[in-house]
């Protein structure tokens, strides 16, 4: 019986020696890469050149050539540089890390990098769409910047161990928000009109022209119930600039269009919203005519979309008989 004793201790001091040698000591050694739950992030939210993902004592880098997410919907191919950029890197750490670990100029000093696995092959699709918000509680929505699916394939790393391939993988969405959609708002009494056919308003920044307008819609004839018309191809057509600098007055308008300021961006309402003119009469000869623009959407020719409110005040202008 004793010695059926002393053998059980030296088992269980044999099996805690085991325990003990095989506790992790700090390093981090990976088989495998996983950051799949990880948002990526960025260094520097204006260049993009730099963006990661951190998990406690893990990280992984993807360094880009600057200007690679552009303010505009597409895709774009890029392939991994082994002695340059884009690169994709992974490290391990002696202990858990936090941004300044991979962004700050001067980085901390501890934990240090216990594993690092080097891409020297694979390539980078990035597929960019607009960020559109949530249909307001007035109709209306906005691009807030853009979503970048970064898918990686074909990757092959470099591994202190020699080379691994590793399995295709998803490496996130990267929100971006430099660019925004324009504001689309007028003082109401700043509309103009041109001709019969012709209506304008304006900022010092900005201007919304509607041309081919329906001769219906501007009468002097008081209405008891509005006056409609449908935006189509041939007729009503509106068309929003912004411009380059801030110097549009009333004088820009019916003439032959001036080259300054430059056009910044032009937006055309899609077919199929309305304009609704409502007349009143202010004295023996002279009539009000308020214009609404209702259910439109503004596109430019990158593809982009934004809804206006869903009643939009246009302006309005007074007529004389």
């Amino acid at each position: 019986m004793q010695i059926k004793n002393t053998m059980k201790k030296y088992a269980y001091l044999f099996l805690f020696a085991i325990m003990l040698n095989g506790c992790d000591d700090g390093d981090l050694v990976a088989e495998r890469i996983d950051f799949t739950e990880i948002e990526p992030q960025s260094c520097d939210t204006k260049t993009n050149v730099l963006i990661y993902k951190i998990k406690d004592q893990e990280s992984l880098l993807l360094e880009l050539p600057e200007s690679t997410f552009k303010d505009e919907p597409g895709e774009k191919e890029i392939y991994i540089n082994p002695t340059g950029v884009p690169q994709l890197v992974y490290r391990a750490f002696d202990g858990v890390i936090n941004r300044a670990n991979i962004c700050d100029a001067i980085r901390p000093s501890s934990p240090n990098v216990s594993n690092e696995w080097n891409a020297i092959g694979g390539k980078i699709t990035i597929t960019t769409t607009p960020n559109i918000s949530e249909t307001a509680a007035d109709g209306s929505t906005k691009i807030n910047g853009f979503n970048h699916s970064i898918n990686i394939t074909n990757i092959s790393y470099s591994k202190p161990a020699g080379e691994q391939v590793g399995p295709n993988f998803f490496f996130g969405v990267l929100q971006t928000s430099i660019y925004t959609s324009p504001v689309v708002s007028f003082t109401a009494t700043n509309a103009g009109q041109c001709n019969s056919t012709q209506i304008y308003n304006y900022t010092t920044n900005t201007s919304m022209i509607i041309d081919a307008l329906d001769p219906i819609l501007i009468q002097n004839i008081e209405t008891s119930e509005p006056r409609t018309s449908t935006i189509s191809i041939t007729q009503n057509k509106i068309v929003f600039n912004n411009y380059k600098a801030a110097s549009i007055n009333k004088d820009y308008f019916c003439k032959t269009r001036p080259t300054i300021p430059e056009i910044n961006e032009t937006w055309n309402a899609a077919v199929d919203g309305v304009i609704e003119v409502v007349t009143t009469k202010l004295d023996n000869t002279t009539y009000k005519h308020v214009i609404t623009l209702k259910k439109v959407e503004l596109s430019n020719a990158a593809g982009l979309k934004f809804k206006l409110p869903s009643v939009f005040v246009f302006g309005e202008i007074t007529t004389t008989e």
